[in-house]
């Protein structure tokens, strides 16, 4: 068993208890859980060791405790303000700031809210949703990544063996794409510009082969190319900043890399924690440790993206996900142990560590939260 085992298998018995298996997390521990299923995949074939998004390779304990701000959360005390900015769920019911609701019959790891409904994934398999919740078509595949601009969703159709490129909203022509070859995988890590796809390639069997960068412009080049930043996989993308991070390796105790997208040497690198998600303007990483008895995340961190600098640090047992709700503004989904209870809500925090509440705070036996995926 690996510290990954130990947190998917946490994790979804928390779930099931909590949720009655009617939805799933989509935040950094889910994330975990799905990278952690590529990794078992990849110790079985090739080497021992990653958040996919769709999860992360575990990551060596900080060798220095970070410098910088920190907060720990608690919740006494705490203003409550406005609900997030972005989509939220509250057990199985999807909830927008535009007062948009839906109940979700189904279960989903990741969900992208895109205009006439939801683009989603879970394990090996992708869908779109209507605007009810319910599944109007499903495939094997990984993704969906979306572009900055919001016209553009891509995904790896397994069945047709093609990384496609189709209007987010599902209209326009025919979706078009690039061939995968023959005994290949993709997993899209995300847009670098309004038409090409970073991609992490694998065998058929799973285990983490490259990366590749596919240009989706009707009139570029079919062959994908090869990026040169010496990284094991790609896990977030910042289209606004130019810049991609990733581990450098497959290993148990891999550091992480930071890069610019043309360049073959990295802006900075760490070993202290696993980077995670870029904020909109792409100034701004989410970082995370990992350790084996967690059931969830105890400490998340926010870094400047090019230099590597903590720019704060939350703390608390048990954090399931942290999402920018804007450039300045986390939503952190909390579950916070007070005493032999879990108290639930999504906190509102800002890169200098002042937060609210977004959401009612609920006992053990109440309402459960998770967020979506950003557009972003």
């Amino acid at each position: 068993m690996n510290e990954f085992d130990d947190l998917e298998s946490a994790l979804a018995a928390e779930l099931r208890r909590r949720s009655g298996e009617v939805l799933a997390t989509a935040g950094l521990a889910g994330r975990a859980r799905q990278r952690a299923r590529v990794v078992r995949r990849r110790r079985a074939v090739a080497v021992p060791a990653a958040l996919s998004l769709r999860g992360v390779p575990q990551t060596a304990p900080p060798a220095d405790p970070p410098t910088g701000g920190t907060t720990q959360l608690v919740l006494d005390g705490l203003p409550s303000g406005a609900p997030p900015s972005i989509g939220w769920f509250e057990d199985a019911r999807f909830h927008d700031p535009g007062g948009t609701t839906a109940g979700f019959p189904e279960m989903w790891t990741d969900v992208l809210q895109v205009d006439g409904g939801f683009l989603a994934s879970k394990g090996d398999e992708i869908a779109r949703l209507g605007p009810d919740g319910e599944v109007t078509d499903r495939r094997p595949g990984a993704g969906p990544v979306l572009s900055p601009d919001g016209v553009l969703a891509a995904y790896y159709d397994r069945d047709a063996g093609m990384l496609v490129a189709a209007q987010a909203d599902g209209g326009g022509i025919r979706p078009g794409g690039r061939a995968v070859p023959d005994g290949q995988r993709l997993e899209p890590a995300g847009f670098l510009d309004t038409h090409r796809v970073v991609s992490n390639v694998a065998t058929a069997a799973g285990a983490l082969t490259g990366v590749r960068i596919d240009d989706l412009a009707p009139d570029a080049e079919m062959a994908a190319a090869t990026p040169p930043w010496e990284l094991a996989l790609v896990s977030a993308v910042s289209p606004a900043a130019g810049l991609v991070t990733g581990p450098t390796s497959l290993a148990d105790d891999a550091c992480w890399a930071v890069y610019e997208a043309d360049a073959d040497e990295p802006l900075w690198e760490t070993c202290a924690y696993a980077l995670f998600r870029f904020s909109p303007d792409g100034h701004h990483l989410i970082g995370t440790t990992a350790r084996p008895e967690a059931e969830a995340h105890s400490q998340v961190m926010v870094v400047d993206a090019r230099t590597g600098e903590l720019v704060h640090d939350y703390s608390g047992r048990h954090i399931y996900d942290a999402v920018f709700e804007d450039d300045d503004h986390l939503i952190l989904d909390v579950r916070l142990e007070d005493g032999d209870d879990r108290l639930a809500t999504l906190l509102r925090c800002d890169l200098d560590g002042g937060c609210e509440l977004t959401r009612p705070v609920a006992g053990q036996d109440g309402v459960t939260y998770s967020l979506t995926r950003p557009r972003w």
